[in-house]
């Protein structure tokens, strides 16, 4: 429902754009090249290891012990080329982010709720490969954890200009997002709604701001053939300002 929703919202403001700012819209056409840096909050995300029987005190063929993950805002930062229509601007764009990890919280072990025992925890602990382990109880602070996410969008954004010049802008993509926790990472598709406003400046430059919403759908990274982790979808949401570059 919400792709319709959006879908017919872009069709019902593209033909009020296109009546009302067409020579605006020529004169503004073009190539362009934009930079951005913001700031971008991840959604926490839930981690089952999994390993042979007995490394999580199962008894089964395959052990699992499950996390939350709390992550830090983190910077994020980015650019794209495109081609300026006049109201329609496809794009190719580029965006990079690291959060580091506050703090992982265990929450069951072979799919049994759990309070961690100070034997536990070390085990745990090793089972990470951690230098230290921080916290206390279930909740485990590791210097240095991280997650990483490198996407690369392929978007259509909607330009409804207003006057003035400034221009609203409305739009998404599709593409795929890299990532990575701690070193060990794979690639999955990824999906983005946005909207922003562009302020002209001068001739061919504009002062961005833009709001993002990316989701990447969970994966599982393998270590080996016997062990790994699951990670579920993350959904990060950003806030960015920049500059555009029409030539």
């Amino acid at each position: 429902m919400r792709f319709v929703a959006f879908a017919a919202l872009n069709a019902a403001l593209f033909g009020f754009a296109s009546a009302a700012n067409a020579e605006t819209a020529e004169d503004d056409a073009g190539f362009y090249m934009a930079v951005n840096i913001g700031k971008a909050s991840l959604s926490d995300p839930t981690v089952t290891y999994y390993d042979v029987g007995g490394t999580f005190g199962g008894t089964g063929a395959t052990d699992s012990a499950t996390a939350t993950v709390n992550t830090k805002s983190a910077t994020t930062f980015g650019g794209a080329v495109g081609y300026d229509f006049g109201t329609i601007r496809p794009e190719l764009e580029v965006q990079y982010g690291r959060h580091n990890i506050e703090s992982l919280t265990f929450v069951a072990l072979n799919g049994s709720a759990v309070t961690l025992t100070p034997s536990d925890r070390t085990d745990v602990c090793d089972y990470l490969e951690a230098t230290s382990c921080g916290g206390s109880g279930n909740t485990f602070v590791i210097a240095g954890s991280r997650v990483r996410q490198l996407s690369a969008m392929g978007n259509v954004w909607l330009d409804l200009p207003i006057g003035s010049g400034i221009t609203p802008y409305v739009g998404g993509g599709f593409g795929i997002t890299g990532f990575e926790v701690d070193g060990e990472g794979t690639g999955k598709m990824a999906w983005q709604l946005g909207a922003g406003a562009a302020v002209k400046l001068t001739k061919g430059v504009a002062l961005t701001v833009d709001y993002r919403h990316r989701s990447v759908g969970a994966a599982t990274v393998e270590y080996d053939s016997a062990s790994g982790f699951t990670i579920s979808k993350l959904s990060t949401n950003s806030f960015t300002a920049g500059l555009r570059f029409t030539f």
